[in-house]
């Protein structure tokens, strides 16, 4: 039977009234945690650390809010190391939308954004807290406790663990939209979100599909496996159609991820932690801290005075407000006998990953010893339990007995007699924490005795709040961030290499060069090595988790880094050390804090003095692009001694075997030739005969290098950037093989003669993720169409 027009006009405007309670309430709470970040002088840019705001996204966003500008979308850029695929960025486009601003508004707008996601995350939770039938007040109570939880706010200095919050919480929303609604449209838009931030995002989104939707069926069915097969049959289409969808970046971001040291296992952690044994145990301190922070973020100390195990970030971070901590034993109050069933997996799941660490590792494909996603999938999962609890709460339900015990032994945690434990806790923190979860406790017991459930609902709301903005400030605020004063300040990123290149860029109007800068930008403790990508210079550091592996390879090859250093492959320093492999790179500039180096080395002249920096120029500059006809093989280079491989890199190329070589028409030269090159010639002898055979440049873009070379025989023109299968190279028109060459940079074959050279590079499986994403796109079209709803479960 339809209802009455009045009585759906009614429930349309409640509705509409709850939601705007709902987002004033997350606004209002917001304002109060970031109200110095709102009205003072603070920046969501952490100097502590959290410094990977400051060094790591920042950079990205600038960078990328140029390139869109300048190159369209996000394909390959030398302002990356010394040269790399972005093309695995592109989520960011969607995801974080301050890169769509311009440099100097990105600073102050990274809290608007982050808010703007704290709203919509609590939104869409508090609408799939309405979906499950829960009381109005846990909707809205569940709301914040998620938006403010730990995951969320440390998600205002790594801003990527709010976008995790916000997909997966839609997720959870899109599930429960089509198992309720059958509208599959919303789970299918989520997956392809998901893609977004990156593809081992998909793995996580397959890994909640697997233990939410059965479990979701089962709690509505039963111990019947023919609707709970089919209904996870229907999820299938739309989380695989979602896949698709996202294809366009998924697929090349899994490019740039296994093209790197750590996707392509060489400095992975999978031997060792998959050796863990299977039911070993951790630390003392890991145990008492995945006690304890449970109860605040903040319980053992803030950012870099954390007192817990591994570090700030890494450590669980599960703290999503006391009440829960209360509340959810309740959930097994007044359930059937299969929720219970789920509910006792669900809390068994998070103590095997918390006691035994195989599991944990196991989660994570054993890619990483840390929580993360984890600490995420397990506060999803008790914010819905407690405020389940907290909805039979206002119907009268509430265990007395349990509701005693549970508090006796969650405030008796607190002050168990362990030295390791009471000495790692803030006295203060743990003091409020005390009280607080007394109160919660006397409240709810009053509701229940004196029968006034519902205005005392309203009390504990309001003290949750309460204790949200008391602890999260703490976690947000009181730490060292970058202020708006510095932004203006000539400091940080707006310090003496503003004017340096000002300059540079008036009297030099070369197309590609590249820059050595030894004094990092970067505010925080920590020093930036993505200034490149701030300043809009090319220089060779770069801090990313995947760096391209051939650019690895070749540092390693030159002993700038040691071989089978994780750390080395994440936090590279790219040549800064190393005079002669900045002259093989291309530097033509140095700027630099300590002139005394550069002003005893010939090849530099000095050209100014800025307040703390002193620009200098390398007389003795190569261009991007140099011919050689002579090769030596890399068992051979590896073998040189460190101090000889710059001057065998300027000398010869190298190669991988002596069948390539033939296959290159190239003459083999002997390490006696390198040796007596490194005696008798001097640099300016052999940057003489390079530049003869140097490629002269036209045109360069980040994608696309064109240029004139002339040649006295058969060679290969080494490009110094890494060598990449998107690169395609021409010569007069025509296809020119393109190889890798001195153990990871791009060269190029020619024939005898002058040539016109071009190299264009796209993402190789770019084309490939654009038709499937196309065609996933038809099909959703098609299928939204023909079929709106998904055919029942039963």
């Amino acid at each position: 039977m339809r209802e009455a027009p009045g009585i759906t006009r009614k429930r349309s405007f409640q509705s509409l009234l709850l939601l705007l309670l709902a987002t004033t309430a997350l606004l209002l709470v917001g304002a109060i945690i970031f109200r110095n970040f709102l009205f003072g002088d603070q920046v969501l840019l952490y100097k502590d650390i959290g410094s990977d705001s400051v060094n790591d996204y920042y950079p990205w966003f600038v960078h990328l809010s140029q390139y869109v500008r300048s190159e369209g979308l996000p394909s390959w850029s030398f302002y990356v190391g010394m040269g790399q695929d972005i093309s695995c960025f592109a989520g960011y486009l969607i995801l974080e939308p301050v890169c769509w601003l311009t440099k100097e508004l990105i600073a102050p707008a990274l809290v608007y954004q982050h808010l703007a996601k704290v709203v919509i995350t609590g939104l869409l939770f508090f609408r799939f807290l309405q979906l499950r039938q829960l009381n109005p007040i846990a909707a809205l109570l569940g709301s914040p406790l998620l938006s403010f939880s730990a995951y969320m706010c440390m998600g205002s200095c790594w801003y990527p663990l709010a976008d995790d919050v916000l997909c997966f919480t839609a997720l959870l929303l899109a599930v429960e939209e089509t198992i309720t609604f059958r509208r599959w449209f919303f789970l299918a838009l989520t997956v392809a979100l998901i893609g977004l931030i990156d593809s081992f995002h998909l793995y996580l989104c397959a890994l909640f599909l697997v233990l939410y939707v059965p479990a979701r069926f089962f709690g509505r069915y039963g111990w019947q496996p023919r609707p709970i097969l089919r209904g996870c049959f229907l999820i299938t289409g739309p989380a695989l159609l979602g896949v698709g969808l996202g294809a366009v970046v998924t697929i090349p971001n899994l490019y740039t991820i296994l093209n790197s040291p750590r996707g392509s296992g060489s400095t992975s952690f999978v031997s060792t932690l998959s050796a863990f044994p299977i039911f070993g145990f951790e630390s003392q301190l890991h145990y008492i801290t995945a006690t304890l922070r449970p109860f605040s973020n903040d319980l053992l100390g803030t950012a870099d005075n954390f007192r817990g195990w591994n570090n700030y970030l890494e450590a669980p971070m599960t703290y999503c407000g006391l009440l829960c901590l209360i509340l959810v034993p309740q959930a097994f109050v007044g359930a059937s006998r299969r929720h219970k069933t789920i509910y006792s997996l669900f809390l068994a799941g998070i103590l095997l990953t918390t006691v035994f660490p195989w599991f944990r590792f196991f989660f994570w494909l054993f890619q990483g010893d840390y929580y993360r996603a984890l600490s995420l999938f397990s506060i999803l999962g008790l914010i819905t339990l407690s405020m389940i609890a907290f909805s039979r709460y206002i119907d009268g339900r509430l265990n007395l007995w349990l509701l005693a015990a549970t508090a006796l032994v969650v405030v008796g945690v607190l002050f168990l007699p362990l030295a390791a434990l009471q000495s790692a806790m803030d006295p203060r923190l743990k003091k409020s924490v005390a009280i607080l979860l007394i109160l919660y406790t006397l409240l709810l017991a009053g509701g229940r005795l004196i029968r006034w459930p519902q205005i005392l609902a309203l009390v504990i709301v309001a003290l949750a709040t309460g204790e949200l903005v008391l602890f999260d400030r703490v976690t947000v605020s009181s730490r060292s961030s970058v202020n708006k004063e510095e932004l203006a300040a000539r400091v940080g990123y707006n310090d003496d290499t503003v004017d340096a290149l000002r300059d540079i860029k008036a009297d030099d109007k070369s197309s590609f060069f590249r820059l050595t800068k030894t004094r990092p930008s970067g505010p925080s403790i920590v020093p930036s090595l993505n200034d490149a990508m701030v300043f809009s210079y090319y220089g060779t550091p770069s801090y990313g988790s995947f760096n391209n592996i051939n650019y690895i390879n070749f540092l390693v090859a030159v002993d700038q880094i040691p071989p089978n250093s994780e750390r080395e492959t994440r936090w590279s320093v790219g040549l800064l050390d190393n005079s002669l492999l900045s002259l093989f790179a291309g530097e033509k500039y140095a700027l630099v804090d300590d002139p005394q180096p550069f002003q005893m080395a010939q090849q530099y002249e000095f050209v100014k003095r800025y307040e703390k920096d002193f620009l200098f120029r390398n007389a003795r500059f190569l261009p991007l692009g140099l011919g050689f006809d002579r090769y030596i093989s890399e068992d051979i280079f590896l073998r040189l001694p460190p101090s000889e491989k710059p001057v065998a890199l300027l000398y010869v190329v190298v190669l991988s075997n002596k069948n390539e070589a033939d296959k290159l028409g190239l003459t083999e030269a002997s390490i006696l030739d390198i040796e007596a090159a490194a005696r008798n010639a001097s640099l300016a002898d052999i940057v003489s005969a390079r530049r003869k055979s140097a490629l002269e440049l036209t045109s360069f873009s980040q994608t696309r290098i064109a240029g004139k070379v002339a040649l006295e025989r058969r060679a290969v023109l080494v490009l110094q950037t890494p060598f990449d299968r998107g690169w395609h190279a021409l010569q007069d028109g025509r296809a020119a093989t393109v190889v890798k060459v001195d153990v990871g940079l791009l060269g190029v074959a020619l024939d005898a003669g002058e040539h016109k050279v071009e190299l264009r590079y796209r993402n190789p499986y770019l084309a490939a993720g654009m038709a499937v994403s196309l065609a996933s796109l038809l099909i959703l079209a098609a299928g939204v169409w023909r079929w709106p709803r998904l055919g029942a479960v039963t």
